[in-house]
């Protein structure tokens, strides 16, 4: 209605009527007028899009000569639509979410131990005692852990020693051949040892022996030396 009066009011000749008669101020006055008719158009296009954001029925100017502003109408129309929920449905969800956390909170009481003289638990009371409970399982999680690896290792190790136990003749065998052939080889170096000692005596017996046959051969010749010498001075002084 203000833009039907604003253009009653800036009613001027036509442009060419204008452009054919040179009137320079004429023309300039029209254009202010059109400048003017537009910021109203867009005065009232941004009012008509607040009174739809807050969920009042739409009365935008009919635009079907422009399909892309019919388009955005559409989309915005919709928006408005999606907005204005009913309040029923809103209850009816809500009702929904708490029957649903209503049955957890059940659930949740009989997973977790719960003192008996307590009738009433809250559901912040509720969820700090089921914190705890997770914990406190966490922990005996962690405890059977270890207590299992050691139970392995232990396990391991009497796998080992009965392994040992079942092959120890085996090993007494083995180092009693090992101890036998240790024995065998320091008799023979032994042995040889004597042997090689008892020539070495023979060598030097024999050596004694053939220098006193030396000896006594030598002794033996000097005494006929002296003996047929004696025999010649007894000759000579008969």
């Amino acid at each position: 209605m203000e833009l039907q009066e604003m253009m009653e009011g800036c009613q001027e000749p036509p442009v060419t009527e204008l452009l054919d008669s040179g009137d320079m101020g004429g023309l300039m006055t029209f254009l202010d007028h059109v400048q003017m008719l537009l910021e109203a158009a867009g005065h009232l296009e941004r009012l008509e899009r607040k009174k739809c954001e807050h969920g009042y029925a739409s009365t935008f100017p009919s635009e079907s000569s422009d399909p892309m502003r019919l388009k955005q109408k559409r989309i915005k129309s919709k928006r408005c639509s999606g907005l204005g929920i009913s309040r029923s449905t809103h209850n009816e969800l809500e009702k929904n979410r708490r029957a649903n956390l209503r049955l957890c909170l059940e659930r949740l009481k009989d997973l977790i131990p719960l003192e008996s003289d307590s009738a009433r638990h809250t559901t912040l009371g509720l969820l700090n005692k089921a914190k705890l409970h997770i914990k406190k399982l966490e922990e005996n999680s962690r405890r059977g852990q270890h207590q299992l690896e050691v139970l392995e290792r232990e396990q391991r190790f009497l796998k080992r020693r009965l392994e040992q136990l079942q092959g120890g003749p085996e090993l007494e065998r083995v180092r009693s051949d090992s101890i036998g052939s240790t024995d065998r080889s320091d008799s023979d170096r032994e042995e040889i040892e004597v042997d090689v000692e008892s020539t070495e005596l023979l060598q030097l017996v024999s050596a004694s022996i053939s220098d006193l046959d030396d000896q006594s051969s030598r002794q033996s010749l000097a005494s006929d030396e002296g003996y047929s010498s004696a025999s010649i001075k007894l000759s000579f002084s008969s």
